[in-house]
């Protein structure tokens, strides 16, 4: 009778293992998933950057579809906290239609406002699992955002051609979470992308406030990723 009741005991606990150890591996997946489809939309976004400033418009089209297939949605949750929305016109707008009205020898960049408008009022795809935004700002000055968030969270800024950016993050949330996330390499030079990662408490919702530096002389407009 003990041996028998030392093996039911031995055998529920290698069962919790297993099934925690399940969990975890569950949500090593999840996050290494979500990691991949980000990574594969910056380099998508670098690739248009690239490719529009080259005027290689076969280039431009390939890299439309490799973030397309990434199935973006607007960030309609972004928040700009800036007193005056600036235009992008004359401006890159990281987004299909754009690279295709360029690489078809239409003035993408003179109707960079309207195709930017047309991103935001686009319908959610299948996939849904990165947000986009492009935004502006003025030459030696920054902009800042916010939105919400929970649990996992990764964010990525990729400039125009030219440009170089600082990024400063900052979380907060009414249980007195109070968190940085700062670049801390290149930070006065600036980098034509940056990124970053970090959890947050999936039971609340987070407020996580993005500052977006220009570290050059000339206006730039850039696109802010996320998960």
């Amino acid at each position: 009778m003990k041996r028998f009741i030392i093996l039911f005991f031995i055998s529920v606990f290698i069962g919790s293992f297993n099934l925690s150890a399940q969990d975890e591996v569950s949500d090593t997946t999840e996050i290494s998933d979500t990691t991949e489809i980000i990574q594969d939309a910056i380099d998508a976004c670098i690739a248009m950057r690239d490719a529009a400033a080259t005027g290689d418009n076969a280039a431009l089209l390939k890299s439309a579809e490799d973030l397309q297939a990434c199935g973006p949605v607007n960030f309609n949750g972004l928040y700009c906290q800036d007193d005056t929305i600036l235009s992008v016109n004359g401006h890159l707008v990281f987004d299909e239609a754009f690279a295709d009205s360029l690489a078809n020898g239409r003035d993408a960049y003179r109707h960079a406002d309207d195709l930017n408008r047309s991103a935001a009022h686009r319908g959610r795809t299948a996939n849904g699992a990165i947000l986009t935004r492009t935004c502006f700002v003025k030459a030696g000055q920054s902009t800042k955002y916010s939105f919400y968030s929970k649990g996992r969270q990764e964010l990525a800024v990729v400039a125009e051609a030219g440009g170089l950016l600082t990024m400063r993050v900052h979380v907060t949330n009414n249980a007195g979470l109070n968190e940085w996330h700062n670049d801390t390499t290149d930070v006065k030079k600036g980098r034509p992308q940056r990124k970053t990662a970090f959890n947050l408490p999936n039971n609340r919702l987070n407020t996580v406030d993005l500052e977006v530096i220009n570290c050059t002389n000339r206006d730039i407009s850039f696109v802010v990723i996320s998960n």
